[in-house]
């Protein structure tokens, strides 16, 4: 009986040391704003670095293309 509880809070203990790590995928989009999860995507604008989602990355690409 006393093994059984050990293991429910060794489970338990890692379930709460695990449970941080789950959000770290969050970012808020420097071109957008939005919260998202996903890839960061790193972009220098006029010196600034910034970290911006996959869909404003995609945009500011087309627009790269379109001025070569």
């Amino acid at each position: 009986m006393r093994s059984m509880k050990k293991r429910y809070l060794a489970a338990l203990l890692l379930i709460v040391c695990l449970l941080p790590l789950a959000g770290c995928g969050k970012f808020e989009c420097d071109g957008c704003g939005k919260e998202t999860s996903g890839k960061k995507n790193k972009v220098t604008i006029l010196g600034e670095t910034a970290t911006v989602c996959d869909d404003c990355y995609d945009s500011m690409k087309a627009l790269e293309d379109l001025f070569k």
